[in-house]
């Protein structure tokens, strides 16, 4: 039988690949250096933010600082200090040369910035630094600016924006940086035994030169979500009442009792710093300038710890302050609540 021919079928092209094993090594011998290379940057680039961070940052600020203490240290020769108390005439006549000098060193520094208003320094503390008052209309301009105006995280301590140099009442910001600058200090004296280490500060403004007594030491809160607010950005007061309702509530939360009077005639600076008990807090020094002829040292075995503090609701496990004080001043120091108090409201 005869056999039927068949057509041979084309070759078909068998396309030849590397099979997927094979092409591992050679996406290995491309990814390693690539990685290598991405994490290289990386490193360097952390490094650079660490260093600028933790070396030229502080070293660049403690440089601008102590430059500005040295013009003022010899504009006003204000490490001759006299004490405030005198016994003779010739004491109080260099009192008085004194307190010039300082004024001038402070207005001698308006050569370098104009916007510089003031100088804050505690004995014992870092805490010696010039006080600036932000232009009109900007408020934090010095929030994170230096005294030369250059762009910084530590920022300057200046002036509230609802406060000037004549205010009855002077809020001074400044940050708490936890590498120990600018105001971080200002939180330890939550505690009696560093307000005795320091119960009196200079606080020197172009107008006036003087010392002041701590009188409180509070912490309070920004969010309402933490309990009611507390305004204390407060400059000037509508009546011998209001300042003293004002100066009550400031006086009722301190957590030191440090035996200074108080009274409607006096007036005060606060310095004010973020706190990190919870978010948005903030401690802040209140201290009365000292009157005229007055001694300006403070007797600090009366200064102690105190038990009744008033704190925002968030610092309590129930979630609410106890009903200690009452809400109004009147009713306080009728009540014998107050013994700080000398001056001549709501007295029989």
């Amino acid at each position: 039988m005869r056999r039927k021919y068949r057509e041979p079928e084309p070759m078909r092209r068998v396309a030849v690949y590397e099979d997927e094993e094979s092409m591992q090594p050679r996406k290995r011998r491309i990814l390693f250096p690539v990685l290598i290379t991405l994490f290289s940057v990386i490193f360097v680039v952390s490094a650079a933010v660490l260093v600028i961070e933790l070396i030229v940052n502080p070293y660049v600020t403690d440089k601008n600082v102590g430059e500005i203490q040295k013009i003022y240290s010899e504009a006003g020769d204000t490490e001759s200090v006299v004490p405030a108390t005198s016994e003779d005439d010739t004491a109080d006549s260099e009192r008085m040369a004194e307190l010039e000098r300082r004024c001038e060193a402070v207005l001698k520094l308006q050569s370098v910035n104009s916007d510089i208003t003031g100088w804050v320094q505690l004995d014992g503390t870092d805490i010696n630094f010039p006080v600036l008052t932000p232009p009109a209309g900007d408020p934090q301009y010095y929030l994170y600016r230096n005294y030369k105006k250059e762009s910084t995280k530590y920022g300057s301590i200046f002036l509230d924006g609802m406060c000037t140099v004549d205010s009855d009442n002077q809020v001074l910001h400044g940050h708490s940086m936890q590498d120990g600058r600018m105001f971080w200090q200002v939180i330890g004296f939550g505690s009696a035994k560093t307000v005795k280490s320091c119960p009196v500060f200079r606080y020197d403004t172009e107008k006036e030169a003087a010392e002041w007594k701590i009188v409180s030491v509070f912490k309070t809160n920004t969010y309402d979500n933490q309990g009611e607010l507390f305004n204390y950005l407060r400059g000037d007061f509508d009546s011998a009442e209001d300042k003293m309702q004002f100066y009550y509530d400031v006086m009722k939360r301190s957590m030191v009792n440090t035996g200074v009077d108080l009274n409607e005639n006096d007036k005060t600076v606060m310095l004010s710093t973020c706190s990190y008990e919870y978010e948005g807090f903030r401690t802040v020094i209140v201290a009365r300038k000292v009157r005229d002829g007055e001694d300006a040292t403070v007797d600090t075995s009366k200064i102690t710890e105190n038990e009744n503090a008033l704190y925002p609701d968030i610092w309590y496990p129930s979630g609410k302050a106890p009903d200690y004080w009452p809400d109004y001043f009147e009713d306080a120091v009728q009540n014998g609540m107050v013994d700080w108090y000398t001056g001549n409201l709501y007295k029989d």
